[in-house]
């Protein structure tokens, strides 16, 4: 699968963009580095969040404790 990079423009105030890149720094990343990251992490979170509501909703609100999983499961 090929994949084709674009790239896009955001606008920080002075303030939040010297929070990013030290931030960055402090995570070993240059900023775009820092950002592309966060965006993606941001993107699984709500990804996994719609998963879970559609779990959720599919199960009529039926849920398990971690307790019974476990036992569910034999472990």
């Amino acid at each position: 699968m090929v994949s084709t990079i674009k790239s896009t423009t955001i606008r920080f105030d002075t303030e939040v963009l010297n929070l990013i890149h030290k931030e960055a720094a402090l995570n070993r990343q240059i900023a775009t580095e820092f950002m592309r990251n966060a965006i993606q992490e941001k993107l699984e979170d709500s990804l996994d969040y719609q998963e879970a509501a559609k779990n959720l909703m599919e199960s009529n609100g039926r849920t398990l404790s971690r307790e019974d999983v476990i036992h569910d499961l034999g472990l």
